[in-house]
């Protein structure tokens, strides 16, 4: 620290001191006590002192009292007889331990040094004085009149001292000279004395009112912010910044503090905008009237404003300095004291939060009480409405930690589930057995169970879902499930779902004011039966619906839905920027088997811009294969199949295409507006010289045209599945297939088409 930055504003106290050095030169001794709050400069003024003694020629011993020593016998008075001539050490009396009461060996020591020349006596932070010490600076101060001796002892100015010490400070003959923090003038001339600030007198000027409000005037809190202010450059902001130095005099402070004041700031702390004089009394476990003394000191020192830490800079530092088991054992005596007084859960969870990290950071766990797993769950079912569901997640994942003796809420778990999907759907992954139990366990018509099955639906447990729902009643809910499965995977729950159906399920969830994960399938329902104003509309609604602050799941999913809207209607450049938003925003294993919604959008739109290269990309976007049993790997089918036929590869197209028709045939659809794979595949078939009705064995996949190949050439179907490794019955279906497909009955059938079609389109069929 430069000499003249922390002697801003100290020339009265020097002056006066001085003086009492003059004084001292004539043969009068005095004493002087130098109060002030820890960093508002009493070092420094005492360094000065010292250097202006010395080059008057006094001579001039020092000692700084420290809490470590406050045991040690004579330890200050050690120090002071360590620069006498020939001194050693403290009073042979007390190093041996005999003549402990003696106190006159230092007034002796000094009036002999003072016999010459004036002696001026410093001691650092008197406060930390061992007792027998304090006894000697007494004795001393009682007989200063008719020496040559200054005594300067400097202090925090309401500490409780010993006896012997009060005495010392109290004394007719010790003159108070008390120092305080800046005022704003104050530190507009530290910012601009060099070497502190050194900035010019318009920019220190401008910048004092700021730094005062975020000091308080303190100059070791006023050296961090410059620290830290230079540290920002070579653009360095007008405003202060809590950076590491101005966290660092912080601590400095509060260490400098009494305990019962540290104890204070870090109660203000953790308590944050909830304290008030009362809690703050309840936490400490004292008195009002015995917290008041230690908000004084504070405010002293700069570090509180209106009965509150100045500014989350120094909340924050405070936080920092705590230990792992300080901060746990503090954020629980937060948490017990905010609910003994009725505050509300998610206060009292947020603390709850802070303790079991704090734990988990320092290797324990700890009991929690038994009030503590309902209050995060209650604070949790509060954020979720609220937008807030990484908090929510915090709490619940909080609630499953404690020890609880195993029993959670009903249902608990899932609404941790949904609160992780918001943030980040692929979390949800290692909850799906557990979803699957809960929703074997709630009633249809809490709206947990709906959550556990939109949850299954979107990372493809489609088969434990359509159980759940086949016995689900005819409920709200049950039918918002049903309807989006009936969507996602048909064939499960009849067909697909009619428009009035779909819109009737919207109306409920709008309503709700939550749409949960499904709400997307269903628009995508709308979108391919045909209904795009219908579509676009709903979008918009529940859009409006979604909190403030919506998720990422939320946002990607609201930007899938908006692409497919798009591309459908052939607005192929914003529905690419809306499918790269939603890819963006989640990752596809947190995509679930939805991933091919934003994928066959981005696809389709890429095919149609003859962006081949970028299509090619994103199919290399590697996919769920549960996706490829749902309505979403049905348009991803199609996208890819166009793609494909774009960039000249028919034959492998034809066989995405046959796979979506493939899809159809076995959810009893038949090709529509947005489901149409026939024009698409005649498309194919003609770059390949055929057509549609030239071709039969075009029609089949790759799987098909090996088993419809080997069972011409007249194999049985065990040898058919011992050549392909695969099980007879699987032979089998796929030959019901093939039957079916090109309307023939018998293995004879087959060889009279083998006969009239070559292999080679069989075999290189994709």
């Amino acid at each position: 620290m430069g000499t003249v930055g922390d002697l801003i504003r100290r020339e009265d106290p020097l002056r006066l001191l001085e003086g009492l050095l003059t004084d001292a030169g004539q043969g009068r001794g005095s004493a002087a006590a130098l109060t002030g709050s820890p960093g508002t400069g009493k070092s420094a003024v005492l360094r000065a002192l010292s250097a202006t003694a010395a080059e008057a020629g006094a001579t001039v011993l020092g000692a700084c009292a420290t809490e470590a020593e406050r045991g040690l016998p004579y330890g200050v008075v050690g120090q002071l007889l360590s620069g006498t001539a020939g001194g050693t050490g403290p009073p042979s009396g007390a190093r041996d331990g005999r003549d402990a009461d003696r106190p006159e060996t230092l007034y002796e020591a000094l009036r002999a040094l003072a016999a010459h020349r004036p002696v001026v006596v410093t001691v650092d932070d008197v406060h930390h004085t061992d007792e027998p010490s304090a006894r000697c600076l007494l004795f001393l101060c009682g007989r200063l009149a008719a020496t040559g001796v200054l005594l300067v002892l400097a202090g925090r100015p309401s500490s409780t001292p010993s006896l012997p010490l009060a005495e010392v400070l109290r004394h007719p003959r010790c003159v108070p000279v008390p120092l305080s923090t800046l005022s704003e003038d104050g530190v507009a001339e530290f910012l601009g004395a060099r070497p502190a600030g050194a900035m010019d007198a318009a920019t220190a000027r401008r910048l004092a009112p700021d730094w005062h409000r975020f000091t308080g005037g303190n100059p070791r809190l006023l050296h961090g912010v410059l620290a830290d202010h230079r540290d920002c450059g070579p653009v360095r902001p007008a405003r202060p910044v809590a950076g590491t130095a101005f966290r660092r005099a912080v601590v400095g402070c509060l260490r400098g503090a009494e305990p019962a004041v540290t104890r204070t700031a870090k109660a203000l702390a953790v308590l944050a905008d909830q304290v008030t004089l009362t809690l703050l009394a309840r936490f400490l476990g004292v008195p009002e009237r015995a917290v008041v003394p230690s908000l004084a000191a504070l405010e002293a020192t700069g570090l509180l404003d209106v009965g509150r830490l100045r500014h989350q800079g120094v909340s924050a530092a405070v936080l920092e300095s705590l230990t792992a088991e300080e901060s746990a054992r503090l954020h629980a005596r937060a948490a017990r004291v905010l609910y003994d007084t009725g505050a509300e859960p998610p206060v009292v969870a947020g603390h709850l939060v802070a303790a079991q990290a704090a734990r988990t950071a320092d290797g324990g766990t700890g009991d929690a009480p038994s009030w503590a797993v309902p209050v995060l769950a209650e604070a949790a079912r509060h954020a979720m409405p609220a937008g807030q569901a990484r908090r929510a997640a915090e709490f619940l994942r909080t609630a499953h930690r404690l020890h609880d003796g195993g029993q959670r809420p009903d249902g608990m778990l899932t609404t941790l589930a949904r609160a992780e999907w918001e943030s980040d759907p692929a979390s949800v992954i290692r909850h799906l057995p557990a979803l699957e139990r809960d929703l074997a366990a709630l009633r249809p018509d809490d709206g947990r169970w709906a959550e556990a099955a939109a949850l299954l639906l979107w990372h493809g447990r489609h088969d434990t879902v359509a159980r759940g729902a086949a016995g689900a009643g005819d409920g709200t809910r049950a039918r918002e499930v049903r309807t989006a499965l009936a969507h996602l995977c048909p064939g499960r729950q009849g067909p697909a779902p009619a428009p009035d159906a779909v819109e009737r399920v919207l109306e409920s969830l709008v309503h709700t004011l939550a749409p949960p994960p499904s709400v997307a399938a269903l628009l995508v329902a709308l979108l391919y039966a045909g209904e795009t104003d219908r579509a676009a509309r709903w979008r918009e609604l529940t859009g409006a619906a979604e909190p403030a602050g919506t998720t990422p799941a939320r946002q990607a999913v609201a930007a899938a839905t908006t692409a497919v809207l798009h591309v459908r209607t052939g607005s192929y450049d914003a529905g690419a920027g809306h499918a790269a938003r939603a890819l963006a925003l989640l990752s596809p294993a947190a995509w679930g088997v939805a991933v091919g919604m934003p994928l066959a959008a981005a696809v389709r739109a890429a095919t149609a811009r003859q962006a081949h290269d970028e299509a090619a990309r994103l199919l290399r976007v590697p996919v769920p294969d549960a996706m490829f049993r749902t309505r979403a790997g049905l348009h991803y089918l199609l996208a890819r199949g166009g793609h494909l036929l774009a960039a000249g590869r028919a034959r492998t197209a034809l066989a995405d295409f046959h796979a979506c028709r493939d899809l159809l045939a076995d959810w009893g659809e038949r090709s529509r507006d947005g489901l149409d794979w026939r024009t698409p595949a005649d498309r194919a078939l003609r770059r390949l010289g055929d057509t549609p009705d030239d071709d039969p064995v075009a029609v089949l996949t790759r799987a098909e045209r090996r088993v419809a190949l080997l069972a011409a050439a007249g194999c049985t179907n065990r040898a058919i599945a011992a050549q392909l490794y695969v099980t007879p019955s699987t032979v089998e279906q796929h030959l019901t297939h093939v039957y079916r497909k090109l309307r023939v009955r018998s293995r004879g059938d087959l060889a009279k088409l083998a006969a009239v079609r070559a292999a080679g389109p069989a075999d290189g069929a994709g």
